[in-house]
């Protein structure tokens, strides 16, 4: 997520650190899957490499004596030809690794100290590039709409994508589904992630924003919890709430505002009541 808003200095909080921390570690645990999408692009490049150095060891044959033969000329024309397609291979391949890198810098940056204008899709986009090895056994399916910039703190906003992701991953079998969803609804914008995973239970839909809560199936089981999610959607004034069907997956939507507080809150503490309200909102919320 880009941004071109000025930070503020005022925003600066425990919730920030433990973000940064869970985000460095969700990249750590993604380690393998990066190195692979690195190597192979890499991989790419250093076999092309051996390709032009013999064809190059061909031209220089051919050019040793100075004269070039009719012959000689058409095989001439046949490496040229061959090194301009391999260089296009190579510009795909180091555009790939550009590309992964800087989502990985962008990932895995320290947020600032303040609220920036994020594009919401350059940072799903970016998450998903990251997570590219993991959701490869699956299909994932984008239904973008138009949604203008977002005052949020992007690093934030783009490790509850992270999470959310990972979480419908870790509940769809290897040849389901992903649909990300995007629109806006007036005063705000809605992010919808929904699998074709088992579901969750509604006798466990109601504690899914628990801290530390873990169903079965091994869903929120890497990077944030939803509790920390909630929390930061909370801290951005929105709402993030589930709905399931066992054996039909679970949706998970978000809304963040189009217009901040005037003052976001240093931290976010549930009351009793709050987490009841949020047992009887995620409820509801079952089809």
């Amino acid at each position: 997520m880009r941004s071109d808003a000025p930070a503020d200095a005022g925003f600066d909080d425990p919730l920030a650190d433990r973000v940064n921390e869970a985000r460095l570690a969700t990249l750590g645990l993604l380690v393998a899957g990066l190195v692979h999408e690195i190597n192979t692009p890499l991989g790419a490049i250093n076999s092309n490499h051996d390709v032009l150095r013999r064809a190059l060891g061909k031209l220089q044959d051919i050019l040793a004596d100075e004269v070039v033969e009719p012959h000689e000329l058409d095989e001439v024309r046949r490496i040229v030809r061959a090194v301009d397609g391999i260089l296009r291979v190579n510009d795909l391949a180091v555009e790939r690794m550009r590309g992964l890198v800087s989502n990985l810098r962008n990932f895995g940056r320290i947020d600032g100290s303040g609220t920036d204008m994020a594009d919401l899709h350059e940072g799903i986009d970016s998450t998903l590039a990251i997570l590219a090895h993991e959701l490869r056994p699956i299909s994932v399916v984008k239904e973008f709409g138009e949604l203008p910039r977002v005052p949020c703190r992007p690093q934030q906003v783009n490790q509850v994508f992270m999470n959310l992701l990972m979480n419908a991953r870790q509940a769809t079998p290897d040849g389901g589904s992903i649909t990300i969803r995007t629109a806006r609804l007036g005063d705000a914008v809605q992010v919808q992630i929904s699998d074709t995973g088992a579901g969750i239970p509604s006798g466990q839909l109601g504690r899914i924003f628990e801290p530390g809560f873990t169903t079965r199936d091994g869903r929120i089981g890497m990077g944030l919890g939803l509790a920390i999610c909630r929390q930061i959607v909370d801290r951005h004034g929105g709402r993030l709430h589930a709905a399931s069907e066992p054996g039909r997956g679970a949706t998970f939507t978000l809304h963040l505002p189009l217009v901040q507080p005037p003052r976001i809150e240093e931290t976010v503490q549930r009351s009793p009541d709050r987490t009841e309200a949020s047992h009887d909102e995620a409820n509801s919320d079952t089809r």
